[in-house]
């Protein structure tokens, strides 16, 4: 039997002398399960070419991630997406591209620049994920 268990999660840790037991196991892997479903949000939505697109998720987030179809942030001399924390938006230098808001996120597209700088891109599909 496992002799300790981890501080937030408390999931089963071992000493070396410890015997390993299924259940302990299993009981892990069900309350990283648990964690992993209650506190990460997967999604999709599609650009509509304004220069801000708000994306309600029913939850202001601690960090957001978004990535074009493809699974890129960036490539050549377009910028699509990348990550956002709380308190810190996505930037291209001075240019938010995600920022989080009251909840959700706000995906946002520059149509001055000579890049493409933007993750609200017209009919462009966005995967996001998000971190409660």
């Amino acid at each position: 039997m496992s002799a300790n268990k981890t501080e937030n999660y408390k999931l089963h840790t071992w000493e070396a002398s410890d015997d390993f037991l299924r259940q302990e196991f299993n009981e892990n892997f069900a309350a990283i399960d648990a964690a992993i479903h209650e506190n990460v949000v997967a999604g999709a939505y599609i650009g509509d070419g304004a220069d801000r697109q708000a994306i309600d998720l029913g939850f202001t987030p601690k960090a957001v991630l978004v990535m074009d179809e493809r699974g890129e942030a960036s490539y050549s001399t377009y910028i699509r997406g990348g990550l956002a924390v709380s308190g810190g938006p996505c930037r291209y230098g001075d240019q938010e591209i995600i920022v989080i808001v009251e909840g959700g996120f706000r995906a946002v597209y520059d149509h001055s620049k000579y890049v493409d700088i933007g993750a609200n891109i017209k009919g462009e599909t966005y995967h996001y994920l998000a971190f409660r």
